[in-house]
């Protein structure tokens, strides 16, 4: 009890729990809409016989095109020749999140459905690139573990209010253009709060900084956006395809689920039965990254990420062979548990090995591992409609395993990562 209490008091906690306040406005967005809206929305206007693959094409160029622009975005925001050097770009982007979640909503075809995705996509990568190198712009590197921790279980609850505000507006038959509007009022409050909460971030020195607008923007240094020294920074790396093997796993998961549940148990409604299972499971992983990522701190990182991975992998296996709706939760449990300790802990190794005054472009290089991972967790689109057209079996479940089996194959980096850290074992 005492122990718990002094990690309450802990001052870096209060910090980071006022710092990382706009994370729960990101995942109220992209939780929901990944999971229940953008199915509905392709589902509404596309074949049924064609929907998986619709939506996995429209998952695979819109998260990959977006995902190019983070390191870009980053860059910007390290070198931006501004007094703070994070929120404007965290705010403006967010108001063009606003007019693309419009777009999104009105979008009479899967054409301007698409375009609107990926706007959107774009905009919330540049709020999300400045956003998320914040723990190593203020926090020390010796309790950036509690810092991740923190962040990512606001992720996890952002996600639950995010699922149950639109399951409930789903459910009482207000529709999707109700659901959107909430997202808009979440993105709303998130970028209000990061103006009061979240410290103004100093420029870098004048040389290192651009020294004005053409410079910052200039085409020609876009490829130093893209730049990794592999031999310099080897232990960040492995870190990066470590996330992005786990995540190729997980994704599919979250983006096919609702056709998985139609399909396999024959459900009505699904949006907002889907909305609210997985709001369970989020719960679960909120309790998980938050404790997980001051574990790491003192224990170090792989054993736990080793951890993370396996309860993963078993849970992953358990939800494509579950027979019914309720079995399917035990499983799932076991799967979120592993989930939002990898995410807690693999964001904590990332910030380890990240250099001062470049945080925000190497975060968004982690990124295209995460948003690479999402994108091309699409392809599982295509693969399941060829599944549908060549076996009798369970296209879901096939599918559900050789994605269980992909995201134990992050262990592989793991195996060659250099401790790097004092504290590691």
């Amino acid at each position: 009890m005492h122990r718990l209490q002094s990690w309450l008091r802990n001052p870096t906690l209060a910090f980071a729990a006022r710092f990382n306040l706009y994370a729960i406005s990101l995942a109220a967005l992209w939780t929901p809409l990944g999971t229940v809206l953008l199915q509905q929305r392709v589902g509404g206007i596309t074949p049924h016989a064609f929907r998986d693959t619709a939506l996995g094409i429209m998952t695979f160029v819109g998260i990959g095109i977006a995902a190019l622009t983070e390191p870009i975005a980053g860059r910007i925001s390290d070198r931006a020749p501004l007094p703070d050097r994070r929120r404007p770009f965290i705010v403006g982007a967010t108001l063009l999140d606003l007019l693309f979640l419009l777009g999104f909503w009105w979008a009479p075809s899967y054409g301007w459905l698409f375009a609107a995705y990926i706007l959107l996509q774009l905009s919330s990568n540049v709020a999300q690139a400045a956003f998320q190198a914040l723990i190593p712009d203020l926090v020390r590197a010796q309790e950036r573990g509690l810092a991740s921790g923190v962040k990512n279980g606001y992720d996890l609850l952002g996600s639950i209010i995010g699922l149950a505000g639109v399951g409930a507006l789903l459910g009482s038959g207000l529709g999707e253009g109700a659901a959107l509007a909430f997202i808009a009022g979440m993105l709303i409050l998130g970028a209000g709060v990061s103006i009061p909460c979240v410290p103004r971030v100093s420029p870098l020195p004048p040389e290192e900084r651009a020294r004005d607008l053409p410079e910052l923007v200039d085409p020609r240094a876009v490829p130093e956006a893209f730049r990794l020294d592999f031999r310099a920074h080897s232990a960040f790396a492995l870190a990066t395809a470590c996330r992005f093997l786990f995540l190729f796993g997980m994704y599919p998961v979250q983006r096919f689920f609702l056709y998985f549940a139609q399909q396999r148990y024959g459900l009505q409604g699904t949006g907002e039965i889907t909305s609210y299972y997985f709001v369970i499971l989020i719960l679960v992983g909120v309790v998980a990254a938050a404790g997980t990522g001051a574990l790491s701190d003192r224990v170090g990182r792989l054993n736990t990420l080793r951890l993370g991975i396996g309860f993963s992998v078993v849970g992953l296996f358990g939800v494509a062979y579950s027979p019914t709706l309720l079995v399917l939760l035990a499983p799932g449990v076991v799967m979120a548990i592993g989930l939002g300790t990898f995410q807690a802990v693999n964001w904590a190794q990332l910030s380890d090995f990240i250099p001062g005054g470049q945080e925000a472009r190497f975060y968004g290089l982690s990124n295209i591992a995460a948003a690479g991972a999402s994108a091309m967790a699409g392809l599982f689109g295509p693969l399941i409609s060829w599944l549908n057209g060549v076996t009798s079996a369970d296209s879901y479940q096939l599918a559900f395993s050789l994605a269980a089996l992909l995201a134990l194959t992050s262990l592989i980096p793991l195996h060659w990562m250099p401790a790097g850290r004092r504290w590691e074992p």
